[in-house]
């Protein structure tokens, strides 16, 4: 796929969950990172990406995004990072690279699921390399995308200090030093207006730490689940297990000897990157792995067949078929249902 343009979430990149229960980390050199590395898959793509105020404040390198505004390509987003970064795609026709699923924004942007390789998924390996891969997001349902607007309408809070309200400038850069920073304001009737410029500022709404990382596959035999894996440090392979192979966790238990056959001795591959989040490599000599497909009417897996030895990120809510498709798993947060 030929990319031209580019959006970065920024502060979804810039947020590096820590193992152990501690807080995770905000660096900018991620988004970095990641720019880089979208430049050298797509050479001469225009690369731009977009921050929430509140994930800014938190960075630890506040000096690299700050350079990165006067570059002109970070824009700090008053309100939802998601909103302003996505409506940023929808007009450049634009690529964008984020492990968030947009469940709340599916209707407002179809294109999300209809569209091939508009949303990429990054995954930061151990050596600081990136692996970028385009994602398939699977179809909501109107009563997901309806759950997915409460949590956040939920989640999200305006930030205060002590009894203050925190404000953002909406007024553009070219009129106002503070365009898109918290600044004192002005009121004026029912509107609040930046003091430096009289555009108006809007609360600064918050956006929460992210749960950490701590991944499950959950195994469905022919659509029944067969048992829950937590990702330990070190990965599994998951494929026919036997006691020749007790490096393998057996996944073919209840399928007859055809379908079990579809499934490798060594299947597959699945290991933390950096932080946690699960990174998957088809390894098996036979048969194949899908990750998010359309099915036929026959049922059976159309697409988005994994290349041999490739590394594949891992986001929540993805499906990986094996074989035919009879054995699947399927990707979550332990802490989700907490």
């Amino acid at each position: 796929m030929q990319v031209n343009a580019v959006v970065l979430d920024a502060a979804n990149i810039a947020c590096k969950n820590r193992r152990g229960g501690a807080p995770p980390e905000w660096r900018f050199a991620r988004v970095e990172r990641v720019k880089r590395a979208c430049l050298d898959t797509w050479p001469g793509a225009l690369v731009r990406a977009v921050i929430d105020a509140s994930a800014e404040r938190r960075l630890a390198d506040r000096d690299r995004s700050d350079t990165a505004h006067r570059e002109g390509w970070l824009q700090t987003a008053p309100g939802d990072a998601d909103d302003l970064a996505l409506n940023m795609a929808a007009q450049l026709g634009a690529a964008v690279v984020s492990r968030d699923n947009f469940m709340d924004a599916r209707r407002d942007h179809p294109w999300l699921e209809r569209e091939a390789e508009r949303v990429w998924s990054f995954s930061i390996q151990k050596d600081r390399s990136v692996v970028l891969r385009p994602r398939r997001l699977l179809p909501a349902t109107d009563e997901q995308v309806a759950e997915a607007r409460r949590k956040k309408a939920h989640k999200a809070g305006i930030v205060t200090l002590g009894e203050d309200e925190v404000w953002t400038c909406t007024g553009p850069p070219d009129k106002c030093n503070y365009a898109g920073q918290a600044v004192p304001v002005l009121r004026r009737g029912g509107d609040r207006l930046c003091k430096f410029c009289s555009y108006p500022a809007v609360e600064q709404v918050y956006t929460p730490a992210p749960k950490a990382v701590a991944p499950l596959l959950t195994l469905l035999v022919n659509g029944r689940e067969h048992g829950r894996f937590p990702l330990p440090p070190d990965g599994l392979v998951l494929g026919r297990g036997g006691p020749s192979r007790p490096d393998v966790t057996d996944i073919t238990a209840g399928l007859d000897d055809r379908s079990a056959r579809a499934i490798s001795r060594r299947h597959l591959r699945i290991e933390p990157d950096d932080e946690g989040w699960p990174v998957v490599v088809h390894r098996g000599s036979g048969g194949d792995t899908f990750l998010n497909p359309r099915a036929g009417a026959d049922g059976l897996p159309l697409d988005n067949r994994l290349a041999h030895g490739e590394r594949y990120p891992l986001m929540e809510g993805d499906e990986l078929w094996l074989g035919e498709g009879r054995v699947r798993l399927i990707v979550s947060n332990r802490d989700d249902d907490e």
